[in-house]
């Protein structure tokens, strides 16, 4: 008599551990750095992967702390742990607040920084302030000063390299070569001037009431003149056409009407042709522009929206709008996917996406201080650190900070 016997199958017990690396790679793309350090703990094999595969790859796809603008702006230099912590902060809304630089009486600063220094302005006199990797952040002794701040206010800044560009609120202009340290102040209207810009030897220039100027200059010539001695800017040409904000970028200018009753406020000047087209970006106002690239304009606008427009087809590419339906007053792109927003109300800035349709990824509301809001009027931001001029101060908000409270808004 024969018996027949069914095998018994034999299951083998699988562990993370015996994954292959490229599988664990993926796994550990998905855990917060927390997590990652807890798993460099289990065994060297973890240990190198997260940290010769992981955190590179993390940083790479960073939305502030990746690469870009952000990572050149900052005085310090962060390990690819720490560059993914602090894009996790910026996301969750933890960071650490100060202030600076308080003022009773309103008025509004224009700002720019760079790596070493913060360019900010104090009624009619630009000023540098050293950044420091103390707790500070900034240094509150000016370096050196240009102006008085009984001058006439300072109404845009603007900055390439080592030559600064500012316009007043007197209609006049001025010219300043750090490496050189000569200035000069030239007039070029006798309205208000909104905004300005310069890039290489152009120079734009736009008033409230009047008109946009093209002006050019000569470096040499900024090179022989001395301290207040002009006129430094030829005009170029002239057109009779206001605007509130606008950025030159090589041989065209964006400009953004503060408002359009047709709705048509977004505009691109060639510089070549002389010609003026109105994009097909259908806002009544336009408070704010920056170049993305060659080809794209990231605009902030009146009706609470921030727009990407191509301007080949003139079209919207994207648009996003405010959860809480305040106008955006002013922009800052870091050269890679972030887009920082400075609000109407609040003190308050949004933090967008590029690659993230629609949705905005978290919101910052600064400490009130005794006072009921204030529009955001100035923003700028490295890889850790955000810069935010209000109508009596500015604020820091620093997220290199592990130990603050997080402030998370991005589910509203």
């Amino acid at each position: 008599m024969c018996v027949v016997t069914e095998a018994i199958p034999v299951f083998l017990s699988t562990t993370l551990c015996d994954l292959d690396e490229y599988s664990l790679g993926h796994v550990f793309l998905y855990l917060a750095v927390p997590d990652l350090d807890n798993c460099m703990l289990v065994c060297r094999k973890f240990k190198r992967i997260i940290q010769q595969f992981v955190l590179p790859k993390k940083c790479i796809h960073a939305l502030v702390a990746g690469n870009g603008n952000g990572i050149n702006l900052s005085p310090n230099r962060y390990t690819p742990r720490k560059r993914v912590k602090i894009d996790e902060n910026w996301c969750n809304g933890r960071y650490e607040e100060r202030t600076y630089f308080h003022h009773n009486i309103m008025y509004i600063s224009q700002m720019t920084i760079d790596k070493d220094w913060l360019y900010m302005t104090h009624g009619g006199r630009l000023q540098a302030h050293r950044r420091t990797k103390d707790r500070y952040l900034i240094d509150t002794r000016s370096s050196w000063v240009i102006g008085d701040i009984r001058d006439s206010d300072i109404s845009s800044l603007a900055r390439e390299n080592s030559s600064f560009f500012a316009g007043r609120m007197d209609g006049n202009v001025v010219v300043y070569d750090r490496s050189t340290q000569h200035h000069v102040i030239q007039r070029i209207s006798n309205d208000i001037i909104t905004a300005v810009d310069l890039h290489g030897n152009v120079y734009a220039v736009t008033t409230k009431n009047q008109s946009t100027y093209i002006l050019r200059c000569s470096n040499e010539k900024l090179d022989i003149l001395d301290d207040g001695e002009g006129p430094l800017l030829q005009l170029n040409y002239s057109y009779a056409e206001p605007y509130e904000t606008i950025k030159l970028n090589s041989d065209r200018l964006a400009a953004g009407k503060f408002h359009s009753s047709k709705h048509e406020a977004l505009q691109l000047i060639d510089l070549c042709s002389c010609t003026i087209t109105k994009l097909n970006s259908k806002t009544m106002a336009v408070y704010d522009v920056l170049w993305k690239d060659d080809n794209c304009i990231l605009s902030g606008n009146f009706d609470t929206t921030l727009r990407l427009i191509d301007t080949r087809t003139g079209n919207d590419e994207a648009c996003w709008s405010d959860p809480y339906n305040a106008s955006i007053y002013c922009l800052n792109y870091n050269g890679s996917y972030a887009v920082h927003c400075g609000l109407k109300y609040h003190y308050r800035t949004n933090l967008y996406d590029l690659r993230v349709p629609k949705r905005c990824i978290q919101m910052y509301f600064p400490s009130k201080k005794n006072r009921n809001y204030s529009p955001v009027y100035s923003i700028a931001a490295d890889c850790s650190l955000l810069f935010i001029v209000t109508d009596h101060n500015l604020r820091i908000l620093n997220f290199d900070a592990d130990w603050a409270i997080a402030k998370d808004y991005a589910a509203i």
